[in-house]
């Protein structure tokens, strides 16, 4: 057998091992969870949801930053909440074991105090929230092409002169029949409000244009570097040019003072 094949069969027993560690123990904080939400009067089926929310999401956002690792913030952002809803998924199962939610006949032993119920409560909202902050930078991470071409509205002086224009390739209603052809002709418009800025002594800012202009930061990055490029090698075709230009032009024709004849002509048409 292969190292190959011993390490395969390895980390498949250790993820098989893994996920039933974390079954076993979302099975517990999921009593806990529970009952916390029916303690705090949520309905049979909320309270029995529930759980999905706190801990499902710390799941959940592991996964979020093994997806963001090689982004810095993101992955921090992830990390957070996961640090941030393990703490409070602990308190909840702490109570839970000080018997804080026990419920005789439909009611509550003892009431619940007021930071309790915010806790619970916090929970549920701070789900949403995060969650959906998380999600926004996982899309934005796996898809950032449909992000980054998504049309914008900002209105600049360079989006005004060169920017893309209704009806230049795009079928009724303005939307792309091809998203590749009209991330090119985005380009294109991009270049031209490079040249148009180096033309004025401008230098182009990336995030501007990308902004402007529907691309990614990257993509303006090339653009900006293939019209430097263009501009260097027309200025070098340029400049040999002019200069034979010069040296070709004629030289004029000196004329003495006084004379009466050039060339062997008298002014008049005789000759001399």
């Amino acid at each position: 057998m292969s190292q190959t094949s011993v390490a395969r069969r390895t980390a498949v027993v250790l993820a098989v091992l893994l996920a039933a560690v974390i079954a076993v123990a979302f099975r517990g904080s999921w009593t806990s969870q529970s009952d916390a939400a029916r303690a705090a009067h949520f309905d049979a089926t909320g309270a029995f949801l529930y759980p999905f929310a706190p801990d499902g999401l710390i799941v959940l956002a592991l996964v979020g930053a093994v997806v963001l690792r090689h982004k810095f913030g993101p992955r921090l952002y992830c990390l957070t909440v996961v640090v941030l809803f393990t703490i409070t998924s602990y308190v909840v199962n702490h109570l839970h074991g000080l018997g804080t939610f026990v419920m005789v006949n439909g009611e509550l032993v003892t009431s619940l105090e007021g930071w309790v119920v915010g806790l619970i409560a916090g929970q549920l909202v701070g789900s949403i929230a995060f969650g959906s902050h998380i999600l926004m930078h996982v899309f934005r991470h796996l898809f950032p092409e449909a992000l980054d071409g998504a049309a914008r509205t900002i209105a600049t002086p360079a989006a005004t002169e060169v920017g893309p224009q209704s009806g230049t390739g795009h079928p009724a209603g303005g939307v792309p029949a091809d998203p590749e052809a009209e991330r090119e002709e985005r380009k294109e418009y991009a270049a031209k409000a490079v040249r148009l800025l180096l033309d004025n002594g401008i230098k182009p800012t990336r995030k501007r244009l990308a902004a402007d202009y529907g691309i990614s930061e990257r993509q303006v990055s090339y653009v900006i570097a293939d019209v430097e490029r263009e501009r260097e090698t027309e200025a070098a075709e340029e400049t040999p040019a002019h200069t034979a230009g010069r040296a070709a032009a004629p030289a004029p024709v000196p004329v003495l003072a006084g004379a009466g004849s050039v060339n062997g002509h008298v002014p008049g048409g005789e000759a001399a």
